[in-house]
């Protein structure tokens, strides 16, 4: 995910719980479908973001998913695991599907029988040894040319790691036929929508994730996926760009300044937080998922009967985050 990228960080302000004024209202424990959400917390293996949020409310998130591995054009794993990390969480009883990407870029990897293999042999051996429960693939293949070969990875895969472990998959927006959908949906207990960054560095000012959009990228995925086994991406982020610009900075929820609370405004259509406003360099405009913009996000997961969310990531939470997930999703077994 591309969101490993973080922006410099931001003075640290608290989250407004009175932005969600409904939330002790409706507070559900379970999903509609009548069994608890799924709750991904992922997390980039950054220094400077951290994880107090987590240990304090291990019970609002099910599954911890860091960033702790990439494969390499070999198949041979790039390890960035933090054993620190690792024994707080288990301590805390939070279950832990490691986060793996592609330190290629282009999936070198999949093309290669041999590396192929390799990849999921050595993936399969690392779930064993560290005892996790399962593994979370973060590919993002760039085009459709390598589509059967991320299948006969995924079933390889499967094939070798311990009966029950969880495969997670993280998918992109609009892939462009890069998923074989009903080929890789026996192989994987869950699909994570990267359902943000409509809006980001590279594009004008506008919705990091607006619900209109949200709805139409997830009404696409449903149609091959069941929708139990879909977990709905959710930013804990936006962006700030100066006016007219392309250019933005990341803005984690928990570095949200007090200028930019000051001159918040709920777009309704898009349902969203946005913020114009001046600084010194001159005038910006902010778009990003407030509490209320994540309350939605995950009243629609609710509502479409889906597996669970996924935020991205817990770095940037702060503890209101942590309580609307527990207010929302319910305390998690």
């Amino acid at each position: 995910m591309k969101r490993w990228l973080a922006a410099a960080a931001i003075p640290l302000v608290a989250g407004l719980m009175t932005m969600v004024p409904s939330l002790k209202k409706t507070q559900q424990s379970v999903h509609a479908a009548g069994s608890p959400m799924q709750v991904v917390g992922y997390w980039a293996n950054d220094a400077t973001a951290g994880l107090s949020g987590l240990y304090k409310y291990p019970h609002a998130v099910t599954d911890f998913a860091p960033f702790w591995y990439s494969v390499n054009a070999s198949g041979s794993l790039v390890s960035h695991l933090d054993t620190s990390i690792l024994n707080k969480v288990r301590a805390a009883h939070v279950a832990i599907t490691p986060l793996v990407n592609d330190a290629t870029g282009v999936q070198a990897f999949l093309t290669n029988p041999v590396t192929r293999l390799n990849a999921a042999r050595n993936l399969a051996d690392m779930v064993k040894a560290e005892h996790f429960q399962g593994v979370d693939i973060d590919f993002e293949p760039p085009h459709t040319s390598v589509a059967p070969e991320l299948v006969a990875f995924m079933i390889d895969l499967r094939d070798f790691l311990p009966r029950g472990s969880v495969i997670t998959m993280a998918v992109v927006p609009s892939s462009g036929g890069a998923y074989d959908y009903a080929k890789l949906t026996p192989e994987v207990n869950q699909f994570v929508l990267m359902s943000y960054d409509q809006h980001d560095d590279g594009s004008y000012a506008g919705p990091v994730a607006a619900t209109p959009w949200v709805q139409r990228i997830l009404a696409r995925m449903t149609a091959v996926v069941p929708s139990n086994k879909i977990d709905l991406g959710v930013a804990v982020y936006g962006y700030v760009w100066p006016k007219g610009s392309t250019t933005a900075a990341t803005v984690p929820y928990n570095a949200v300044t007090p200028t930019m609370h000051a001159n918040a405004k709920w777009d309704t259509a898009d349902q969203e937080t946005y913020a114009t406003y001046s600084t010194a360099s001159g005038p910006v405009v902010a778009w990003w998922e407030s509490l209320q913009g994540m309350n939605q996000k995950i009243q629609l997961a609710k509502q479409d009967h889906l597996g669970g969310i996924a935020l991205w990531h817990l770095g940037y939470a702060n503890d209101s985050v942590y309580q609307l997930l527990l207010h929302q999703v319910g305390s998690q077994p």
